[in-house]
């Protein structure tokens, strides 16, 4: 039975491994940048990981990356809930009359396994927001910066 079993196997093996070619894995985006900019639907506001790239912030953009914290090793970012990262992303330096917004996003999975453990802050502008249905508007701008660090 043994034999029948090895070359089973020895038969196998080598079809296995030629119809598995090995894809070469992407390199991980880089952590984020303060001072970024991006253009963010709602959609992409309320998820937990932003895979947009940044834009020139002279181009129209929704949000700006304020602050970016890499965590120890013993605090995860996948952790984190809404008071955890209050305490990163709030208060902001400063005050401003144009900031009144602001969402958090992790490392996304590939970013993760590449060892990445960081929170990234990003301030925006809510032009209306209705509380009781959580709908709420972005203002986007072109060329500005927001008015705090």
């Amino acid at each position: 039975m043994r034999k029948k079993i090895a070359f089973v196997l020895s038969i196998t093996l080598p079809i296995v491994t030629i119809a598995h070619v090995p894809t070469a894995n992407a390199a991980a985006k880089p952590m984020p940048k303060v001072g970024s900019c991006y253009n963010l639907t709602k959609a992409d506001v309320a998820a937990d990981y932003s895979d947009i790239a940044p834009i020139n912030c002279l181009k129209v953009h929704s949000t700006e990356t304020y602050r970016v914290v890499k965590l120890k090793a013993n605090d995860l970012a996948v952790d984190y809930d809404l008071e955890k990262a209050k305490k990163v992303c709030t208060p902001w330096k400063g005050s401003s009359k144009f900031l009144n917004y602001w969402a958090w996003y992790i490392p996304n999975p590939e970013q993760q396994k590449a060892g990445q453990n960081w929170i990234r802050c990003d301030g925006m502008i809510v032009k209306d927001y209705n509380e009781s249905t959580g709908d709420y508007i972005i203002t986007t701008w072109k060329g500005k910066r927001l008015d705090f660090r």
